[in-house]
């Protein structure tokens, strides 16, 4: 565990080094040299597959799965976008994928996503731990689309992966109502996202 608040520290002075996690006792245990596939754009044919899955075939729902846990390689290769301060940053506009984590259960996270995500426009379509958020409003290059996902990294700790899977980034910024879909969820999970005893300060 803490190797992993290292890991996940906000402040990149004090953050844990990928020379330093090399040379970490548990890291180093059973350790083998990892593979990584380089993804070019992101997509989600991953969750449509799951949803067609779903509704072409009436499978019969089963018992609710908990979420995808995250490996070591897995957790340092996306450590660098973490971002466990401000979900989003005003002044530097939308993002096209943001991170954060909570100590909160991944049902929790989902609900308030959802809360979020509804009252702004947003058709929400969720299998497990995946969501799919669609604009019901097309813009010039077709519907926005956000999708997100909860990852678990220990017991009581869980990643959550917010991206723009689909639509016209630039039409985004100029959507009133996507802008505010951003503020608001922002808002919404301000007590869902873990906050580091550093960042209570800086917010007093």
């Amino acid at each position: 565990m803490k190797l992993i608040t290292r890991i996940l520290d906000p402040n990149p002075m004090t953050r844990i080094t990928i020379p330093e996690i090399l040379e970490d006792e548990w890291f180093k245990r059973d350790y083998k040299p990892p593979v990584f596939e380089e993804k070019e754009d992101t997509n989600l044919d991953d969750v449509e597959a799951v949803f067609r899955d779903s509704e072409e075939h009436h499978v019969m729902e089963k018992k609710e799965e908990q979420p995808v846990a995250m490996n070591a390689f897995e957790l340092i290769s996306m450590s660098k976008g973490l971002n466990l301060g401000n979900l989003f940053d005003v002044e530097q506009g939308f993002k096209r994928e943001t991170r954060f984590t909570s100590k909160c259960p991944a049902n929790e996270i989902i609900s308030k996503i959802e809360e979020a995500a509804k009252p702004l426009g947003f058709d929400v379509h969720k299998k497990n731990y995946k969501m799919r958020l669609q604009n019901v409003k097309a813009g010039r290059k077709g519907n926005l689309n956000v999708a997100t996902e909860v990852f678990q990294v220990a017991p009581s700790l869980h990643m959550v992966e917010v991206r723009k899977a689909k639509g016209d980034t630039l039409e985004f910024h100029k959507v009133p109502s996507s802008t505010k879909f951003y503020k608001n969820l922002s808002t919404c999970l301000e007590d869902v996202v873990w906050k580091t005893e550093e960042d209570m300060q800086e917010m007093k």
